[in-house]
Parts: structure tokens; C-alpha cells; sequence
């Protein structure tokens, strides 16, 4: 056989054999690409699945998801508007990161300027800027955002009795603030006396309360701790409330028995004279009682344990 010849067809063999092993290669690169390309979640499951990371608190993976959304590509001005107001919400209430949250309010607001949401991008932008320190970045836009004022004032109503700035206070927000006290204390700010000394004490707490949020206060430490040690004392409360009988009814004949057993307390007074004592009395012993038997209940249910060796 022709040398030259052999040669060429041991050529063409080694040619045939690669192009054969790259068709392959491509079949299962193909193959892959619609593997991953069906899995991939639609939108509406994409939307769900962002919507459950913030549901459990997962915010930074919550805003992550969100991303992934914009993009996918093939949303409506619309939609990229609203989930960009999503996004900023949750970098305003929860990531305490201001200068993202107010990007993506202005994406938003520039996606969608027609938006029904329109007020609240604008309200929110403000407390962003006041919250990055940037008091006079948030005037400006309390100036550009006319409808901001006029939605408060619907809200709120009633005569105006002061100004901080463009911020309108009227007379109905200063009840409603008022009525908030115990009825005791409400009744140191009736008339126009009572109520012009409770609006300079009013005007005070705002003035010093924006001052302290342009100077980042909000996110200190201290206050953070404190903030959470107050809503967890009066989340007990609550539930406190709702679990233990607060208007316990005491019985004449409880009070009697309390009377005969605790006489020597009492002295020489009549049953009639320590009665509400008593019943007060009795009444804190019920809620006690009832307290233990509430923490007891789930002491149990949660199987503590308490290793009182180790002390």
C-alpha cells in the first residue's frame, strides 16, 4: 500500500474519531442545559420562594431571590417597580442598611412614577435620608414630594397648631397623642393651656428625636438592646394578659376565711374596714397561682430541665 496513502486515511480515522467524541460532548453539554433550564422555578415560585425567606427572617437570602427576579429579565416596568420597593422595604425595616434602601426606592419610583405607591416611596425615602444623616437631602425631598403633606393632612385632619419645617402638626394629632396618657394624666392637658403646654413638650420630643436618628443613634448598640428588652417585656405583658385572669372575682366567703386566718394582722379593724385590702389581696394570689401553673404548663410542654447540682 501507497505509504502517502496509509497516511491519509490514518488522518481521516483520528479526524472522524474526534468529531465523533465532540458530538457526543455537545449531546451531553445539550442535555444539561435543558436539565437545568427545566428546574429552573418560574416566576410566581421564584416570587414565593423570596417572599418565604422573608417570612423567616432569612433578609439578606429574602433580597437575594429578589435579585434573581429582576434578573431573569422579561418583567414589566411594573413589576420591576414593585419588587424594587419590596427590596428597599426590606433593607429599610430589617438590614438597617439606608443608601441600598433608598436606591431601590428611587429604582422604584422611577420605574413606576405613576405608582400607587407613590406616597409611601416618598415618606420612605425621607426616613432614609434623615436616617443616613442627610437632613437637608430629606428636606429637599419632602419639597419634591408635594403629595406627602397632603396625604398627612387626610390622615390627620383638623386645624393645623404647629409647623417643624414643611411637617404639619394639627389639632387632632395632638389629641390623639393626648388620649394615649391614662385618663390621670389626660386631665392635665384639658383647655388651651393644658394642651399648649403639651404641644411645646411634643414639638421638643420630635425636634430632639430626628436630631438623634441624623446622627445614627437608631442603629447604637445600646439602643438596639434596649429597644429589644422592651418589646420583649411588653410582649410578656401581653401574653400575660391574654393567659391570667386580670379581674379575678372574689367570693364573701374567701374574704371571710382570709379575715379569721390573718386576724392578728388586722388588729382591732372590721372585716368591713379591710375588705378591699383583703380582696386586693386575693386577687394577687389567684394571678400568682395562676402565674405558676402557666410556666409550669410549659416548663413541661418544652422539657426543662434544670441542673441544680450545678450551683
Amino acid at each position: 500500500m501507497d505509504p502517502s496513502r496509509s497516511k491519509a486515511n490514518l488522518v481521516l480515522l483520528i479526524t472522524s474519531i474526534l468529531l465523533g467524541v465532540l458530538l457526543v460532548f455537545s449531546v451531553l453539554i445539550y442535555h444539561r442545559v435543558c436539565d437545568i433550564t427545566g428546574s429552573k422555578l418560574d416566576f410566581s415560585q421564584q416570587q414565593d420562594l423570596a417572599s418565604e425567606l422573608t417570612d423567616s427572617k432569612l433578609y439578606a437570602q429574602a433580597v437575594a431571590e429578589y435579585q434573581r427576579l429582576l434578573d431573569s429579565g422579561g418583567l414589566s416596568k411594573r413589576k420591576r417597580a414593585n419588587i424594587n420597593y419590596i427590596m428597599g422595604n426590606i433593607y429599610l425595616d430589617h438590614l438597617n442598611d439606608y443608601e441600598n434602601a433608598a436606591a431601590r426606592f428611587i429604582r422604584a419610583k422611577v420605574l413606576n412614577p405613576e405608582s400607587e405607591l407613590r406616597d409611601k416611596i416618598n415618606k420612605n425615602l425621607v426616613i432614609c435620608f434623615e436616617r443616613m444623616g442627610r437632613s437637608l437631602e430629606a428636606q429637599r425631598q419632602l419639597e419634591r414630594s408635594t403629595d406627602l403633606n397632603q396625604t398627612r393632612t387626610k390622615k390627620r385632619g383638623g386645624v393645623v397648631v404647629a409647623r417643624i419645617g414643611d411637617r404639619e402638626i394639627t389639632l387632632n394629632e395632638l389629641e390623639d397623642e393626648i388620649e394615649k396618657f391614662p385618663p390621670s394624666v389626660q386631665a392635665q392637658f384639658k383647655g388651651k393651656e393644658g394642651k399648649l403646654k403639651f404641644l411645646q413638650s411634643y414639638i421638643g420630643s420630635e425636634l430632639l428625636y430626628h436630631t438623634a436618628l441624623r446622627r445614627g443613634l437608631d442603629k447604637d448598640k445600646k439602643i438596639k438592646e434596649g429597644v429589644f428588652r422592651f418589646k420583649k417585656q411588653m410582649m410578656i405583658n401581653e401574653l400575660l394578659d391574654e393567659e391570667i385572669p386580670q379581674d379575678a372575682q372574689i367570693s364573701e366567703n374567701e374574704i371571710k376565711l382570709y379575715y379569721d386566718a390573718h386576724k392578728d394582722e388586722f388588729k382591732d379593724q372590721k372585716l368591713d374596714e379591710v375588705r378591699s385590702q383583703i380582696e386586693s389581696e386575693l386577687k394577687k394570689m389567684k394571678q400568682q397561682e395562676a402565674y405558676d401553673k402557666l410556666i409550669k404548663r410549659m416548663m413541661e410542654a418544652e422539657r426543662v430541665k434544670i441542673y441544680d447540682d450545678k450551683f
